[in-house]
């Protein structure tokens, strides 16, 4: 009840805020009615690290002589790309990264009173490359055809010896080696209709507008006309690209000044003016708002790979060899169905809607070898694979530093699975059927410049019915529910002191 309370409380206080923060100029425009013009954007970062440390921990006391020495230095690199494209043809995602590194690591620990010694030496290294892309291909009429796809591999490798020395000799001996691969594909084909634009630089140049106003620093209303031109330059300014970064912050107040007086919007151009000027422009372009929906049906598949191997020789006290593999193979495939679907009500109020439908087949073998065992595998099956996610919200934004997010949200699945060591060597051992629902609120509240308030809400019920063909658990029917209802609450209260 204390939770219900503290959100509805949250609501209240922004709606009374939004209310005494209202401004009568831009009653008449709508955030629907922005379109984004042409933009190109890429951004690439490039990280590179450096960790070392060692230790050395001696005692000569005369009950406990020791001498325990460890090193480790490893290095790490890594590049990411990114770009993003719009235009009246098309719309464009892209990302890489290219990630790795390296560690070697090792121990010296002597214990005099034992007369023992103990070395340990490590070796390894990690690779990693990620790549994902989407186009969508428009007609005049909003009809579209979108390619995505997603690869990303990791490779990682370690190897070591230990050994432990008794009175100069060596009592235990061992080395290792593990290598381990995972590599995944994903991607679709959608054939569908509509178009989702990002408003949130409208809502940006209303908030210029409303400063001005504020501020006394008006000489006219704005017209709606005006407001889109001046979020298309927006829009502009922000993709373009700068190594300086203060130069690109002179450069975007220079030409949103320019604008102003150009139009005569403006009747003082004085510090209160451009400190709102370059307030709005760090501050008021978040979070992101869109427009419009996008109905759409393809098919899209996954699949993964993964391999570990495991190889250990021991050879003293006794010479032996042990060596493990392991291999699975994981592919999906779906026919799916869907709809997104974001409204601007007005300025302030915001409806969000998304429903995805999808039926297909998922399977998974893996096997595992080990030296002295018989080799063992075991398939697992989905046919069919029915899924349904769904999410409907409200967000609510009265000014450009708070906002307020509630919704509901679904996720729900039925596997009809066969088991069994191949795929031809199956039976229909288990039916599932799982569903996982509930509300989730997010709000971030800017009481003031020292004060902050932050709400996650989330309240989750799932059902699962496991119904047995084969194999039924001991002291259980053949068919099992579990229900569970939980909550997630997350608040904190932001003072900035200084």
């Amino acid at each position: 009840m204390k939770k219900s309370k503290l959100i509805a409380l949250l609501l209240v206080s922004m709606v009374v805020f939004s209310a005494t923060s209202s401004f009568a100029q831009d009653s008449t425009f709508k955030l629907s009615n922005y379109q984004n013009p042409n933009y190109f954007y890429q951004t690439l970062d490039l990280n590179f690290g450096l960790n070392s440390g060692s230790s050395i921990n001696k005692s000569d006391n005369i009950s406990d002589f020791y001498n325990l020495n460890s090193y480790s230095m490893s290095l790490n690199a890594r590049a990411a790309y990114s770009s993003y494209a719009n235009s009246v043809k098309s719309q464009s995602e892209l990302y890489v990264s290219i990630y790795g590194s390296i560690r070697n690591s090792g121990q010296h620990n002597t214990f005099d009173l034992e007369n023992t010694e103990y070395r340990q030496k490590n070796f390894s290294n990690n690779e990693s490359f990620n790549f994902s892309g989407l186009k969508r291909f428009y007609d005049a009429k909003q009809n579209y055809f979108e390619v995505n796809g997603f690869v990303s591999s990791a490779f990682s490798n370690a190897s070591g010896t230990n050994k432990s020395y008794s009175s100069d000799t060596i009592s235990n001996s061992t080395s290792y080696k593990t290598n381990n691969n995972v590599a995944s594909l994903e991607g679709s084909l959608l054939i569908g209709k509509g178009r989702l634009e990002q408003v949130q630089d409208a809502r940006l140049a209303l908030y210029f507008w409303e400063d001005m106003h504020r501020l006394n620093r008006d000489k006219r209303s704005v017209t709606n006309e005006e407001v889109l031109e001046l979020a298309r330059l927006i829009t502009s300014l922000k993709y373009k690209r700068f190594f300086d970064s203060r130069l690109k912050k002179i450069a975007d107040i220079t030409a949103i000044d320019s604008f102003m007086q150009k139009h005569g919007l403006v009747n003082i151009t004085d510090a209160a003016y451009f400190t709102s000027l370059n307030d709005n422009w760090n501050y008021s372009n978040n979070p992101a708002r869109e427009s419009g929906y996008r109905i759409y049906t393809g098919i899209e598949g996954h699949y993964q790979f993964n391999s570990n191997k495991n190889h250990r020789e021991i050879l003293v006290p006794a010479e032996s060899i042990s060596d493990q593999k392991y291999n699975a193979n994981q592919a999906e495939a779906y026919a799916v169905a869907g709809l997104v679907y974001e409204k601007p009500l007005n300025l302030k109020w915001q409806q969000s809607a998304s429903v995805k439908a999808s039926v297909g087949y998922k399977n998974q073998l893996n096997k595992y070898e080990e030296t002295g065992m018989p080799d063992t595998s075991r398939y697992n099956g989905s046919i069919p694979s029915l899924g349904l996610r769904a999410q409907y919200g409200y967000g609510f934004y009265p000014n450009s530093r708070t906002w307020l997010t509630a919704g509901w949200y679904l996720n729900s699945t039925y596997n009809k699975q066969f088991i069994g060591t191949s795929k031809n060597d199956t039976q229909n051992s288990q039916n599932n059927f799982y569903t996982y629902t509930g509300p989730i609120v997010q709000a971030y509240y800017y009481i003031s410049e020292k004060l902050r308030l932050s709400v996650n809400f989330n309240c989750a019920y799932q059902v699962n019915v496991d119904k047995f063909i084969t194999n039924i658990p001991k002291h259980s029917t053949d068919k099992q529910t579990d229900t569970h209802w939980g909550y997630e609450l997350d608040a904190s209260l932001t003072y900035n002191l200084f």
